[in-house]
């Protein structure tokens, strides 16, 4: 998996998998940054921009600047030493929720990682985008599953909660997280990611034990 998704992951699902570690903080909470850009359309600002901010187009000090300026946002984290730079920053409230990285060589935006309230629902990003092509499960906590709806030809991934792993993934199960990641990212991404097809609403079980449709490469031994 690219470094870049890799980390932005670790943000969000890290602490689910660290046994004797205090509970992870939940994926669906009114605190998260309230914002439906993910449904922009004509001119507005929506993927692969955000807030102003646009993946292969915005500079990493760019971006610092325009975040700083925004108001929707607070405690502006820039991590220039980390390999790849990042930038963490959090609502105006001062819930964190965002984290976007850049490329070393091009100094350009390359990934984004938001948190969301759950203002969206899962209906509303089909409405928009179609039907994912491929989706992937998480057992985040013994309460919150996610369901990651993925769109390769957006170069986006939109996680929902269903909501326990006794649930099913509904029209108005909620948005909880979004990624956007330059197109090279997450195609090399694809190939190293078990991902499960797309078949509309079901049970989490169900994707969760489907057979991928993708599996990881086999990087030959040198």
């Amino acid at each position: 998996m690219k470094k870049t998704l890799l980390l932005c992951l670790l943000l969000i699902f890290g602490g689910a998998t660290l046994a004797g570690c205090s509970a992870p903080p939940p994926l669906l909470s009114d605190k998260y940054l309230n914002d439906t850009s993910l449904l922009a359309t004509g001119d507005q600002c929506g993927p692969p921009c955000f807030h102003g901010i646009t993946l292969n187009k915005t500079s990493y000090t760019d971006a610092q600047a325009k975040l700083k300026a925004d108001t929707a946002f607070k405690d502006i984290q820039v991590k220039d030493q980390d390999k790849p730079p990042q930038i963490l920053w959090s609502t105006a409230a001062g819930e964190p929720c965002c984290v976007l990285s850049a490329d070393q060589q091009t100094g350009l935006v390359n990934a984004l990682l938001v948190k969301l309230a759950p203002t969206m629902t899962t209906k509303q990003v089909l409405n928009r985008y179609g039907s994912p092509k491929y989706v992937f499960t998480t057992d985040y906590s013994a309460s919150e599953v996610a369901v990651a709806m993925v769109y390769p030809d957006k170069d986006i991934v939109v996680w929902v909660v269903p909501g326990d792993p006794n649930s099913t993934l509904k029209e108005t199960s909620p948005v909880v997280m979004t990624l956007y990641l330059n197109d090279s990212d997450f195609q090399n991404t694809l190939k190293q990611t078990p991902l499960q097809a797309w078949a509309s609403y079901l049970p989490y079980q169900t994707y969760k034990n489907a057979t991928p449709v993708i599996t990881p490469a086999v990087t030959p031994t040198p």
